[in-house]
């Protein structure tokens, strides 16, 4: 399991990670979302999810083919998940507490979405890259 919270800590949680399931996603909805150049998401098992503070602050966003949770108090997004919350779970990895990394074991592997990454930036590293979600990422 891995825990994690807002920025301003109204909102705890914990859940289990998909090992090795670790995306820099570079969609335009995401670098909208979270004010950067990708948003790193580590896929989890959505059954596992469980707020241990403040759940009732937790606000959606509906658009773009799924849902965005954020903490309606400082606005900390959190989570994306389908909008029957079935297919999958992706969580900030921004927002989680767990400092080690041993829960979710290591770095990205892969870089998604490149195709509509932002013009001024290029990743530099050995992971590779997609122009969508990679094969088996939701698996």
């Amino acid at each position: 399991m891995i825990r994690g919270s807002c920025l301003c800590g109204a909102i705890e949680y914990e859940v289990e990670p998909l090992v090795g399931k670790i995306f820099n996603c570079h969609c335009s909805q995401c670098r909208k979302a979270h004010g950067a150049a990708f948003a790193t998401q580590v896929f989890a098992d959505g059954k596992t999810l469980k707020f241990l503070k403040g759940g009732e602050l937790l606000k959606e966003y509906s658009g773009h083919g799924g849902m965005r949770a954020f903490c309606s108090v400082c606005g900390s997004r959190l989570m994306n998940y389908a909008p029957d919350k079935s297919l999958y779970l992706s969580v900030a990895l921004s927002c989680v507490d767990d400092e080690d990394g041993k829960p979710y074991a290591g770095k990205p592997v892969a870089h998604a979405f490149v195709d509509s990454k932002a013009v001024w930036h290029t990743p530099h590293d050995d992971i590779p890259s997609y122009p969508g979600i990679p094969d088996g990422a939701l698996d």
